[in-house]
């Protein structure tokens, strides 16, 4: 017999009513403080090489920010000022994380990070057994997760039986299982062909919105940024600051197979390259 379900957690996350939604933590602009508020922060090593000058810029629930730039500009580094890894130097960095239901912060390393003695549905859980409620993950929960991203055949798989892009999905969804309020994403799609790296896009544009997620992504493809975001920073060369904050205007419910043949993807494309170009050269 299948097991019950856990009553806190909703068959589908993204669908029902009452209380069977998720219990998300809603923005509201004119009553609540962005979730993350950056200050003039800067950054400077221990043998003194000053990686970030100078930045400033909020982050809204639901928001999906992309940080571009030259290699070595500090661009990860900010990743992990947001997080709390590392302290910054210079400036401030307000995190009203913790929302009604919500965990508060999640990472997507470039590295493969799944444990490769665990199944699918057992690293998509991972957050529950740690979290030491009960050691396991709510099933409905996470099976409904796996469905979003057509993977529920595979949830008794191991990660050397996936593909590339299926190992990347699992573990973006073992980022988002404990439904946090930011997600930090450090070029996870590098290594990817386009177009699974376009299907994979669908899948967590698509999360982000449904669930509320604010999401902070680093990359070098500037497609993807345009693809994935609502707005796209250009970092300058180290001590890094804005050089250019570049609104994307295709909205939530956006198809990312038709978006490269529309003549606003080329043309902010080639206002991005523009810009980037001017700091790599």
């Amino acid at each position: 017999m299948q097991q019950a379900r856990d009553a806190t957690v909703p068959r589908n996350p993204l669908s029902g009513s009452g209380a069977d939604r998720p219990r998300v933590k809603a923005y509201d602009a004119t009553t609540s403080a962005p979730l993350i508020s950056v200050r003039n922060v800067g950054y400077t090593y221990s043998d003194g090489t000053r990686a970030i000058g100078d930045l400033s810029f909020d982050l809204a629930a639901g928001e999906m920010l992309t940080i571009v730039g030259p290699s070595g500009c500090g661009k990860s580094t900010l990743l992990r000022l947001i997080s709390e890894l590392r302290r910054p130097t210079q400036g401030t960095i307000a995190r009203h994380l913790g929302g009604v239901g919500r965990h508060q912060c999640s990472m997507v390393f470039q590295e493969d990070t799944l444990l490769p003695w665990r199944t699918v549905e057992e690293n998509v859980g991972l957050y529950y057994r740690f979290k030491g409620d009960s050691g396991t993950a709510p099933r409905g929960h996470i099976a409904d997760l796996l469905a979003m991203v057509k993977l529920s055949q595979y949830a008794k798989f191991y990660p050397y039986q996936l593909s590339g892009g299926m190992k990347r999905r699992v573990a973006v969804l073992t980022a988002i299982a404990p439904l946090p309020d930011l997600l930090l994403l450090d070029e996870p799609f590098s290594a990817l062909d386009e177009p699974t790296r376009i299907a994979i896009h669908s899948d967590l544009h698509m999360l982000i919105k449904r669930l509320n997620i604010a999401a902070v992504l680093v990359t070098h493809d500037l497609t993807e940024a345009i693809s994935l975001s609502d707005r796209v920073f250009i970092l300058s060369r180290p001590p890094a600051f804005i050089v250019e904050e570049v609104p994307i205007p295709f909205g939530t419910n956006r198809n990312m197979y038709d978006l490269r043949d529309d003549p606003a993807f080329l043309a902010l494309y080639g206002r991005l390259w523009r810009k980037l170009k001017e700091q790599i050269a």
